[in-house]
């Protein structure tokens, strides 16, 4: 690591001097005007952690664990997550064992901000947690910002500046979450980050703030139908989770919202 680097990532560590995590989910254009920081001297677990905007989350000391989209995840320090809008899991923050602090800085982005920077750099991919470094560009465009929030006085358009900064960090690295373009993309996307869960129409409708018969309807102009939608996220998941995660065919099976292991299985086969 560079003189400058090591430099930059002890500004963000200053920036992150004390525990300062929001009491809700930040969702307006004024929620950002706070830096989030977290920081703990004890192991803890988070569960249900929700967020509407796509955010990232910047581990400065210490390590990360996410449980979502059916998979168990370790992130050590020096690693930004970026989290699409949407996102849940359970995370746990694990103390850096020779410092004994857990130490990472959070911020979230308003949508319009990101269809900004999406203009620029179109995702690939949809709704897609992405890692990256925490490289010098990164880290100085998180700083940038971090500083002027925490000033707390600075005005909105100079905060959507700075914050469109990162997103157009995020961009050119190819970790810019993108938001589903398609009614099936938006089922895939839900489907993705909580597989075990009995969806049925009426649950996917109610999430996707439509009716029953309307996603129905939707879905089939796209010449989509929700049980195929359904079956194939869950089972690219559970292929995923069986050739890389190295778990059974029982525990793929439960993961991704089977029962039935001898069911998933024939699934498996006919894909």
């Amino acid at each position: 690591m560079s003189e400058a680097h090591h430099q930059m990532l002890e500004k963000l560590r200053r920036l992150a001097a004390k525990d300062n995590r929001p009491t809700v989910a930040p969702t307006g254009i004024g929620s950002y005007s706070t830096l989030f920081t977290f920081v703990t001297r004890e192991r803890e677990r988070i569960a249900g952690s929700a967020f509407s905007q796509v955010s990232i989350v910047a581990i400065l000391e210490g390590s990360k664990e996410i449980v979502s989209m059916g998979r168990q995840r370790h992130f050590a320090a020096g690693t930004v997550i970026v989290l699409p809008a949407g996102w849940s899991g359970d995370v746990v923050n694990d103390p850096d064992p020779q410092t004994g602090v857990y130490r990472a800085i959070f911020i979230t982005f308003p949508e319009e901000l990101t269809r900004r920077a999406a203009k620029a750099f179109p995702p690939a991919q949809i709704a897609t947690q992405a890692e990256l470094p925490l490289d010098p560009l990164l880290a100085a465009a998180i700083s940038h910002a971090g500083e002027g929030i925490a000033e707390g006085n600075m005005p909105i358009p100079l905060i959507e500046h700075r914050l469109l900064e990162i997103l157009m960090v995020l961009g050119m690295r190819g970790a810019l979450p993108g938001s589903p373009e398609t009614t099936a993309e938006a089922v895939r996307a839900l489907v993705r980050w909580q597989p075990d869960r009995p969806w049925t129409a009426d649950l996917i409708a109610a999430e996707l703030g439509t009716s029953n018969a309307t996603l129905r309807r939707r879905l089939s102009r796209e010449g989509a139908s929700l049980r195929d939608v359904l079956a194939s996220e869950r089972v690219a998941l559970a292929t995923a989770l069986l050739a890389e995660d190295g778990l059974s065919l029982r525990e793929a099976a439960l993961a991704t919202g089977y029962r039935s292991p001898r069911r998933f299985a024939d699934r498996l086969r006919s894909a």
